[in-house]
């Protein structure tokens, strides 16, 4: 029971994370007509939350490793705490900036460690996917209760208190933290990594296959939800209509993300449970594209949401396999890093290939891209057998 409770003081802690990122989304309006700043410089204050992830992901490995693990994701809810309340009291577009990115460092570096801890506490237990499914939701539902709550609070209460909420609920996963977290799991400053505790190659080269996996995967998710509103509306739906159909696949896949660690453990072969996801969702995609009926659409975005999730915690719980526990830090800042980088580089990408080769194009290359990570998964298990004949 100890271990749950602790666990769910971290999945708090990740939620805190979701709904500080989308509180200025949820807020762009109010905060554009009470503040003068344009929809545009609102994008820029958005991204800047999560932009320098790859490179303090890697400094919140190293400080998980030289720091131990709960003093650094501690230290990432402070500056979430201070990050956000310093946002809620200065409203220019400056102070915004500087604001956010303080927060979004510790919210990467906090997100590092709670990977980390949870893969630790249930490392060799059947339950751990189930346990990384709970954890993973965490940031989608955060996402969607800012978008629920917040914009309607921001017409009854002045939207300094509003800005303020998201640190207020990390404040409370901070003393969560700190009270349940028994002396047990607390896991020691290991002091900076030395000769004897580097990744090995092996590690290494596990780590980054499935960095690559999971950055793949959540870059094809967005691209999916990011361009399939504009394929129903060439078929004559509204943009309202477009938005809110699709969002729907967003709320199930919350759903099935939290369900698919459970389904891993009641599975003969638990890599069903991320294949299947990589190659149903890839047909689904393909699906979507080639059929015109709105009835049929909508249908198979109710599909995809069911089948994008289950894979999401059976890729997180691939570096705590690749990696030992005295390196598992910096192993795991390796492996966010590399998720940042394509989560960073992704929407480009795909925003390019619809200005020049169409509207499908990157739903299509959606699709190609999630059947890359079923292939790079083979590949992943096929390397870490030859380390273990």
């Amino acid at each position: 029971m100890q271990l749950w409770i602790a666990l769910a003081a971290l999945t708090l802690a990740r939620a805190a994370m979701g709904v500080q990122f989308q509180s200025v989304p949820a807020l762009a309006t109010s905060i554009v007509d009470q503040t003068g700043i344009g929809f545009g410089a609102i994008g820029v204050i958005t991204g800047i939350y999560l932009l320098p992830g790859a490179i303090t992901a890697l400094f919140g490995g190293w400080a998980g490793q030289a720091l131990g693990d709960l003093r650094t994701a501690l230290a990432g809810l402070v500056l979430m705490v201070v990050g956000g309340i310093s946002g809620a009291l200065f409203l220019s577009f400056e102070a915004q900036l500087a604001a956010r990115f303080f927060a979004g460092t510790g919210a990467v570096a906090l997100n590092v460690m709670v990977t980390k801890m949870v893969g630790d506490m249930f490392q060799g237990r059947r339950d751990l996917p189930v346990a990384m499914g709970i954890l993973v939701s965490s940031w989608p539902a955060g996402l969607a209760l800012a978008m629920l709550f917040l914009p309607v609070l921001a017409t009854y209460v002045d939207l300094r208190l509003v800005l303020a909420l998201p640190a207020g609920l990390s404040l409370i996963a901070l003393i969560l933290m700190v009270a349940t977290w028994s002396d047990q799991a607390r896991s020691r400053p290991t002091g900076l990594v030395g000769l004897q505790k580097r990744l090995l190659p092996s590690e290494l080269k596990l780590v980054c296959l499935a960095g690559i996996i999971w950055g793949f995967y959540n870059t094809a998710f967005i691209a999916a939800m990011s361009w399939a509103p504009g394929h129903l509306q060439a078929g004559g739906l509204s943009h309202v209509d477009a938005s809110g159909i699709v969002s729907i696949t967003g709320w199930v896949a919350v759903l099935s993300v939290a369900a698919g660690g459970w389904l891993a453990t009641r599975l003969r072969q638990p890599d069903l449970a991320a294949t299947a996801c990589f190659g149903l969702s890839a047909i689904g995609l393909v699906a979507f594209v080639l059929l015109d009926s709105p009835a049929a659409s909508f249908s198979l975005l109710v599909l995809l949401g069911l089948v994008v999730g289950p894979a999401a915690a059976m890729v997180m719980t691939l570096p705590v396999e690749a990696t030992r526990p005295d390196v598992r830090a910096i192993g795991m800042g390796i492996y966010m890093a590399i998720y940042y980088a394509l989560m960073g580089m992704g929407p480009s990408v795909f925003g390019a290939l619809r200005e020049s080769l169409g509207l499908s194009a990157p739903l299509f290359a959606a699709a190609g891209t999630m059947a890359t990570c079923l292939m790079l998964w083979l590949i992943f298990r096929r390397f870490q057998s030859s380390l273990n004949p």
